[in-house]
Parts: structure tokens; sequence; C-alpha cells
């Protein structure tokens, strides 16, 4: 058997082994378990069919779901035969990081790293809280840290840097060959906390008073205009009663036609009877008039009631009990 037969003979013997867990590996949960034997399966299949890209991303998903040594070896074997050297250097920092112990990941890590430290931009990236990093919109961090080692190809690259609660960072760099640098990013400040508004106050659910009725316009004059008016209709009223009656029994009119008989209008008696009657009728008209004008005066131009506030003492029921007023 050739030595290209031993190496895949061995590389198979490899997949078929299953992921033994490190002890200071954190036991996913049964869920995240099968979705890793499934991606590692996957791997595997892509492999066998010489589809080293496909099979890398299958066990850098495994790898995710249950973090295992054996994975993660896997990922960087098959980074290294899809001619991806920056993806798989940048995966044998993490295997330096997270498994210094374990003699087979070291050794395959330190052959990756030699072989692309001449080729590539080494990166370190360092986080004032935990990130994520991506380049060129491609994630290449495998989970949220600190500080992260990150390799690049020379050329032009978009660097972001993800944070929690959305926030995020990005810088355009410039990587060489052989070229090594130190990033630093500061996480932005967290979004303000969105209250939910206070529940209304029963003050607040409560509708409004009506608005308070407009004050009643005043009238010019007082009552007493309109009683001095009422005496003076009542005393013309009475000067009239009495000038009638004057009139009837003075000269009267008996002694009218005595006095007058077989004599015109210029009989002594019938001129005053007639300046009796005339000044009766003209108490009667001014009567009438002030009766009217005094009426006119208590329905229109008379402010019968106060528009102050009550000022007298008593008490009153509220909408808060029984309140007491001054």
């Amino acid at each position: 058997m050739t030595r290209r037969g031993l190496a895949t003979l061995a590389l198979l013997s490899v997949l078929a082994l299953p992921a033994l867990a490190h002890a200071d590996e954190p036991q996913p949960s049964p869920e995240r378990i099968k979705a890793a034997a499934e991606e590692f399966d996957r791997g595997r299949r892509a492999y066998l069919a010489k589809d080293f890209e496909q099979a890398a991303v299958h066990f850098e998903n495994a790898y995710r779901d249950a973090p295992r040594a054996e994975t993660l070896r896997l990922a960087i074997r098959a980074r290294r035969d899809a001619k991806q050297l920056a993806r798989a250097a940048t995966l044998a920092a993490i295997a330096q990081q997270r498994y210094p112990e374990d003699a087979s990941t070291n050794q395959l890590a330190k052959e990756t790293l030699e072989a692309a430290a001449p080729q590539l931009h080494e990166y370190a990236v360092d986080c004032s809280v935990e990130c994520a990093v991506a380049a060129d919109g491609r994630v290449v961090s495998q989970s949220d840290a600190l500080h992260h080692r990150i390799f690049l190809d020379p050329g032009s690259h978009d660097l972001g840097i993800s944070f929690s609660q959305g926030r995020a960072a990005a810088k355009k760099i410039e990587a060489t060959r052989g070229g090594k640098d130190t990033l630093a990013f500061e996480a932005p400040p967290l979004p303000p906390v969105e209250r939910p508004p206070p529940p209304p106050s029963e003050r607040a659910t409560r509708p409004p008073p009506p608005p308070p009725p407009p004050p009643a316009r005043e009238k010019p004059l007082g009552p007493v205009v309109f009683f001095v008016g009422a005496g003076l209709t009542a005393a013309a009223g009475a000067a009239t009663i009495w000038s009638g009656i004057d009139t009837q029994n003075a000269p009267g009119v008996d002694a009218v036609r005595r006095e007058c008989a077989g004599k015109d209008a210029s009989c002594p008696a019938y001129q005053e009877g007639q300046d009796k009657e005339l000044r009766t009728n003209v108490a009667l008209g001014a009567t009438i008039g002030l009766a009217v004008v005094t009426g006119v005066i208590g329905v229109f131009f008379t402010q019968w009631s106060s528009t102050r506030p009550e000022t007298s003492a008593g008490l009153r029921v509220g909408p808060g009990g029984v309140v007491a007023r001054f």
C-alpha cells in the first residue's frame, strides 16, 4: 500500500472514532449533541467525497454544537486540504488556546501555524466585553470571547465586531504577508432601557369636571329704583282717583246743568268741570306711564339676586362627603 493510501486509511479511522469530551469541556444538551452528531456525519461524507470545504463547514458546525478537540482537528485538516490556510490557521489558534494539554491537537496546530506565519497576516483582537469577529461578512470566531487571534490573507478586508444587544463596530484593514497587529474595540454603550408607562392613576381615569357656568350678567339698577317707581305709580294712581272724584263732585253734573242752563260753553261751572276732567285725564296718563316704565325697569333693568359667591355658613354634600361652608 502506498504512503498516500496509508494516510487516507489513517484519516478514515480517525473519522470513525467517536468524539470524546475532555474533562474541562461543558456538557452540551442532548439536542445539541444530536445536532453535532448529524453535522459530524455530513462532514465525514463530504470529506470522503473530497469536498473539503463543505466537510470543514460541517465539522465547524459540529464543534459549535458540541465542542470537542477531535472535531476541531478534523475541521483544521479539512480547511488545509481545501487550500484555505487563513481559516485553518485561525482554527489552529483556537485549538492551541482551548486544548493546551492535548498533544495531538497541539502538534497539528503548531504545524498549521508554522506554515501560515510567513504567508498570512496575524491579528490579535481585544474587546472591552465579549464579542464575535467576522471578516468580509463571514464569521471567523467560533464563540464570543474577550480576545481573538485570527489570520487573514493579504489584501483589504472589512472587519466586523459584534457585541450583545445588537451593538457592533467595524474597521477597514489592510493585511500583508507575515504581518502582525493588535486591534482593540470598545463596545458601544447599551441602548437606554425603555420603561413601560406608569399605570394611569384614579384621578387620570376620572372624567374631567364640567366647566363652570359663565357668570350671570349684572343689570344696572337695584331693586330700590323699581320700588321708587312703584311708589310713584301708586301715588299717581291715588291722585288720579282723587281728581276723578273731585271732578264728579265739584261742581258736579247737576250743578253744571242748573247754573249753565240756556248758556253757552263759556259758563264758569262748565269751564271748571272741563278743567278738572282734563286734570284727571292727565293724571291717569301719568299713572299709566309710570306703571309701564316701572314694569320695564323691574323686568329688564333690575338686578333682583346677587351674583357674588354665597358667604352664608352652612353644610353641603360633596363627592368627598359633608363639607362645611363659611
